[in-house]
């Protein structure tokens, strides 16, 4: 009897075990990103916006470089920009940003991956 009970504690552990092991956050797979692109993407209306409004703010990634990147030229931005894709969309081996901030909405990716598949104009 002393056997069962111990084979049935045995079995309970491993259960509640494996049990708490799988109760870790599932990743959700990042949206695809398109290839095809309809529109041409502005980096004057589009992605300079989206830039200054989230990335190139007073201490982050702005000419003082605090961020360690300035993105606060087409040179800079193009030169960076699927770095910024990557970090925007919480890619695994870079930082989420921006930081301290909710991710920034799947559109804002996409036409950032339009623009660079479309040349990084300035335009």
């Amino acid at each position: 009897m002393k056997i069962i009970f111990s084979l049935f504690i045995l079995l309970t552990l491993a259960c509640v075990s494996l049990q708490m092991s799988s109760c870790t956050k599932d990743k959700i797979p990042l949206p695809a990103l398109t290839t095809d692109c309809p529109d041409t993407i502005s980096f004057q209306s589009t992605i300079y916006p989206m830039i200054n409004a989230n990335c190139s703010t007073s201490g982050c990634h702005d000419a003082s470089s605090a961020g360690g990147y300035n993105l606060t030229d087409h040179a800079q931005i193009s030169q960076n920009a699927d770095r910024i894709l990557r970090t925007i969309r919480h890619e695994s081996g870079v930082q989420s940003m921006p930081q301290g901030q909710a991710k920034l909405a799947d559109i804002v990716a996409l036409q950032l991956n339009c623009w660079i598949l479309q040349g990084k104009l300035n335009n």
